[in-house]
């Protein structure tokens, strides 16, 4: 029987990531277990790449954290790691050793680069949470395969962190600390300053995959494909969830708004191009080359359309702004809970154990299933 390989693939985009966060912790509600269980493998970028690293991470207790855990940290980390700046008429604020540094951090990026570096918000806050929620675990220490994906700007070439290759050593870069991996994958430019990580072969300066890969849908569904093949040869059915950090509102800035732009908002303007764009792109890969093919083989995509009170922007951790996000990925459980149903009755079924799947038995195929629906509510047709 062809095996049957579960994927998913969670996009970045900062302080967006909340959305996916809020939808994969009422996925694992509705689902009764947890998704380490329910994916063999579990693939991210940026935020994305720590909510992979959360879902597999071993944790204090060595069975891994919830879902809702996972959410619940996000939520309480992204004012940490995106401080707003105090009021220019708040003295109160300028008291707060937190909050002084964020400004002086923000001022010291743009006038003392050298010395501040280039990034508009100090690392020390992601460090510490990711210091604190993975502790000393390493990649071979995932409870399924995980893949994260980086860039690395010195050697001028994308890097994708494999707990599968990390199984193969101990040490140096192929089995680095899972906070390394997220500081790295989460290194947006500009906003965070990059990772320098040293082994015995070289060095390299990490950042944000998201710049090349800010989808890895299509890098996990190979990653799939290539472990899952049994002993003939022969590659298994996939069934893959990939679940973005919300589309753009239907209003976007005309012609005129955009040739007009100084040189500074253009630049802020093309990273988001950029981002979407390439996540986009994984997309239509990933449909063209599931679509078509029989039962079990589903792809779903989670993509809502963010709302009016949603903020593009991937540093606003405003309460107003988390709390539409939240809201955003309820909307999506709500508008998408047929094909949820149907995708946890194919993901609950017997498969291939995680982590083995090149070593496992044989799931049986759920043809009985019939064909998910490749997309959600309001995402256009490839």
């Amino acid at each position: 029987m062809r095996r049957t390989v579960r994927i998913l693939a969670i996009d970045g985009g900062g302080v967006r990531g909340l959305l996916p966060a809020r939808f994969l912790a009422e996925l694992e509600a509705m689902s009764g277990q947890p998704l380490h269980s329910l994916f063999d493998v579990i693939a991210g970028t940026s935020v994305g790449g720590i909510l992979a690293l959360g879902y597999c991470a071993p944790g204090p207790e060595g069975a891994g954290y919830s879902a809702a855990k996972v959410f619940e940290d996000i939520r309480a980390w992204l004012p940490d790691i995106f401080p707003p700046l105090p009021g220019a008429s708040s003295l109160d604020g300028l008291r707060d050793a937190h909050e002084r540094h964020a400004l002086s951090q923000r001022v010291g990026a743009a006038l003392l680069p050298h010395h501040f570096g280039n990034a508009r918000y100090s690392a020390a806050a992601l460090e510490d949470h990711v210091t604190r929620a993975f502790g000393v675990a390493r990649l071979s220490d995932a409870l399924t395969d995980v893949v994260v994906t980086a860039y690395d700007m010195r050697g001028g070439e994308p890097v994708v962190f494999r707990s599968r290759d990390a199984l193969r050593g101990t040490t140096g870069r192929a089995n680095p600390r899972m906070a390394e991996v997220a500081r790295a994958t989460s290194a947006a430019p500009t906003f965070l300053p990059p990772l320098r990580l040293l082994d015995e072969r070289a060095e390299s300066v990490l950042i944000d995959g998201g710049v090349v890969a800010n989808n890895p849908a299509a890098i996990a569904y190979l990653d799939g494909v290539e472990y899952g093949r049994d002993d003939n040869g022969t590659a298994p059915d996939v069934v893959l969830l990939s679940v973005g950090t919300g589309r753009p509102s239907a209003q976007q800035p005309s012609y005129e708004e955009i040739f007009t732009r100084n040189w500074a908002s253009l630049g802020m303007g093309l990273l988001g191009v950029v981002l979407n764009g390439v996540g986009e792109m994984a997309h239509q890969l990933v449909d063209r080359m599931v679509s078509g093919k029989p039962a079990p083989n589903q792809y779903l995509r989670i993509q809502p359309r963010l709302p009016a009170n949603a903020s593009l922007h991937i540093d606003d951790a405003s309460p107003a702004n988390l709390d539409a996000l939240i809201r955003c990925a309820e909307s999506a459980v709500a508008d998408n809970r047929p094909a949820i149903e149907q995708l946890i009755a194919v993901l609950t079924q017997p498969a291939t154990p995680p982590g083995h799947l090149t070593s496992a038995t044989s799931a049986e195929p759920a043809t009985a299933t019939a064909p998910l629906p490749r997309q959600s509510t309001g995402t256009p047709t490839s």
